[in-house]
């Protein structure tokens, strides 16, 4: 089987492949007993960066917990034919000296990662990329005040981790300029694809800065695979096109790419593969991107992504990232034409509806599209 491609992953002088893999979608597996193949497969395939996190938990419809950290540990201490260190990036939620403490202690635990300097997880040598997961004002703010960055850096020295990153999003560009700019990274996880190319400066001073850049959302969000169906039959791209896009950007180390099935992996693999689009229509590709982002208002519509019920629930019980995916299928079906009534009847079955929404607005500032939660809220109560 031809390799995969790598590209150097910024200051850490590490070759990882061009595409890796995402595992926060193995919380979405119908099986428990699924959980574990696609990052198997991903591993078969030579891929030697996983993307994982200490909130990437959830349910499944048998009532299993997955922890992506424990399956990501489980698998690689479980190989035997591991050729090279596999590079882990996970991601935690402390802020503080003290928070950071504590989900490092954890991580590392979920993960089985044992050592310093030369870290393991079972049998074989891995490079560790810890996070600050999804810095924001108020995140970076806090970071920069409490001494966690300095903590941080103690931490690397004394070889529990090896490398330092964070990840962003779209609405936070000014704290993702100050974090890139105080040279205290080594490694970044940032939004862009054909869709939100916002991103794209600084990404490319990221680069400049010589972070290793990992792509997230290439595809816009977990569910754009269900929205894609909507899509599909009016658009000009699919999703080979949304890959090829992002890996031609050349400030990009590694697309991180989502699957929750080895199905779903291989076709990302044919697509890193194959040879990329020529200039003119990697443009076209930009075009049409920015095109449908104004055409379609994807600036409203809801990626399912359930980044906001990792930090929150809502005090009245409403299940509001389903009424807002609801919303947004509904939306996009109109404008195609298609029969939209569906849902509208599983709206109808949400119990407690919309409707019931204080306007606290909690949830709002957890969204890291910038969704005005509480007025979607309102909007599917009047078109559903």
């Amino acid at each position: 089987m031809q390799p995969l491609q790598r590209r150097r992953f910024g200051k850490t002088g590490l070759m990882v492949t061009e595409l890796s893999l995402g595992a926060m979608n193995l919380r979405r597996a119908a099986r428990y007993d699924q959980v574990d193949r696609v990052v198997h497969y991903a591993l078969d395939q030579g891929v030697n960066l996983i993307d994982t996190a200490r909130a990437y938990n959830g349910q499944l419809p048998g009532g299993e917990t997955v922890e992506s950290e424990v399956v990501v540990g489980r698998v690689i201490a479980g190989r035997k034919d591991l050729r090279e260190p596999v590079v882990i990036v996970t991601k935690g939620h402390g802020y503080t000296p003290e928070k950071f403490d504590a989900d490092l202690e954890t991580s590392l635990a979920k993960l089985g990662v044992a050592g310093r300097h030369d870290l393991r997880i079972g049998p074989n040598p891995i490079k560790l990329v810890y996070f600050f997961h999804g810095i924001s004002e108020e995140r970076w703010s806090e970071m920069k005040s409490s001494g966690v960055l300095d903590k941080i850096q103690a931490v690397k020295e004394a070889g529990l981790i090896h490398y330092i990153g964070f990840s962003s999003h779209y609405k936070d560009a000014v704290e993702i300029r100050e974090a890139i700019e105080s040279d205290r990274f080594d490694v970044a996880e940032l939004p862009y694809n054909i869709f939100n190319q916002s991103l794209a400066p600084l990404i490319e001073l990221a680069h400049g800065h010589d972070l290793g850049i990992i792509n997230m959302k290439a595809f816009d969000g977990n569910e754009m695979a269900e929205l894609f169906r909507l899509l599909s039959e009016h658009i000009e791209i699919g999703y080979r096109e949304m890959l090829q896009f992002c890996l031609a950007n050349p400030f990009i180390a590694t697309v991180d790419a989502g699957a929750i099935y080895p199905e779903q992996f291989q076709a990302d693999i044919a697509t890193a593969l194959a040879p990329l689009p020529d200039a003119p229509r990697l443009e076209e590709y930009r075009r049409i991107g920015l095109r449908l982002a104004a055409d379609l208002n994807l600036s409203e519509l809801c990626r399912d992504c359930r980044h906001c019920q990792e930090y929150f629930a809502c005090p009245q019980g409403i299940d509001f990232p389903t009424v807002l995916l609801l919303l947004s299928r509904y939306r996009l079906a109109r404008i195609f034409g298609k029969d939209a009534a569906a849902y509208s009847a599983a709206y109808r079955e949400l119990k407690p509806a919309a409707a019931q929404c204080l306007q606290c607005g909690q949830c709002e500032p957890l969204c890291e599209y910038n969704l005005k939660i509480p007025a979607l809220l309102q909007a599917a109560e009047r078109e559903l």
